[in-house]
């Protein structure tokens, strides 16, 4: 017997700003959370260890999601995921300002103000994608969420992929401060065009349920089921194998294969 396949949602209002919204977040977050932002920083002269505090952000303050979660039904979930998103394109702007101090800031104090920014861009990322799958899970039909899940994904790869392209053609051989200011303005107008759409998003109610039960959380328990030990085997193994990928891969094109920025974005 084989498996129904995803069906098509109806016309829901407001679903095609999911897409949108898809779109113009990854033109946004794949300058900041990917290959562009490692060259910068290893520009102002970070090394192996700040490298990796750079791209180790984003998936340690992702667990602020956890105590995050329980303060979504106070606010609903678009009105969280929107204050969220906006304080982090603001930081995305405060970025772009950063290779245009290169007049009064050394390189130590550029790249101190950059962790300091990236720090509560991955933070206020982090504690507002709380609401952004329960909002959806909400909004999408269950028949239908593989079909919605499939297509966001599509839509966000191909804007990726845009996205590093338009990056190669900015950057070029040698880039100056402004071309890094110019890459980073561009995310920072990206995600403020990413908020035009998740505000017409429709809200779907948020309910706070509140558990009465006074028993302990069986942590043993949980961690011993054999399912739950399978995936979470993987997925330790998986960000092992490919946390530090995007650095490593970066850091050694530049150093020891001598690519320009460019052809690297572009490879």
């Amino acid at each position: 017997m084989t498996n129904p396949s995803p069906q098509r949602p109806p016309d829901l209002p407001g679903l095609r700003h999911a897409f949108g919204f898809a779109v113009f977040n990854a033109l946004s977050y794949q300058i900041v959370l990917g290959s562009p932002m490692i060259l910068y920083a290893k520009s102002l002269g970070a090394g192996a260890t700040v490298l990796g505090v750079v791209a180790g952000m984003m998936p340690l303050l992702v667990i602020f999601q956890i105590p995050a979660a329980s303060h979504v039904p106070r606010l609903g979930y678009r009105r969280f995921m929107v204050s969220g998103w906006s304080l982090r394109v603001m930081f995305i702007f405060l970025m772009a300002m950063v290779p245009l101090t290169s007049g009064f800031l050394r390189e130590m104090g550029r790249l101190s103000l950059l962790l300091l920014l990236l720090f509560g861009f991955n933070l206020s990322r982090g504690i507002s994608s709380a609401a952004w799958l329960p909002w959806i899970t909400n909004l999408v039909p269950g028949e239908s969420r593989g079909w919605y899940l499939a297509r966001e994904s599509a839509c966000a790869n191909l804007a990726s992929a845009v996205t590093l392209l338009l990056a190669a053609a900015t950057l070029g051989e040698q880039p100056a401060a402004w071309q890094y200011a110019a890459t980073f303005l561009f995310s920072a107008s990206m995600g403020a065009l990413s908020l035009w759409f998740l505000r017409r998003i429709p809200d779907t109610p948020c309910v706070e349920t509140e558990s009465r039960s006074r028993e302990p959380v069986p942590w043993r328990a949980i961690a011993a089921h054999p399912p739950f030990r399978k995936l979470l085997r993987l997925n330790v193994a998986w960000s092992v194998a490919y946390g530090g990928m995007t650095a490593f891969t970066v850091a050694y094109l530049k150093v020891f294969a001598g690519m320009s920025s460019g052809w690297i974005l572009a490879a």
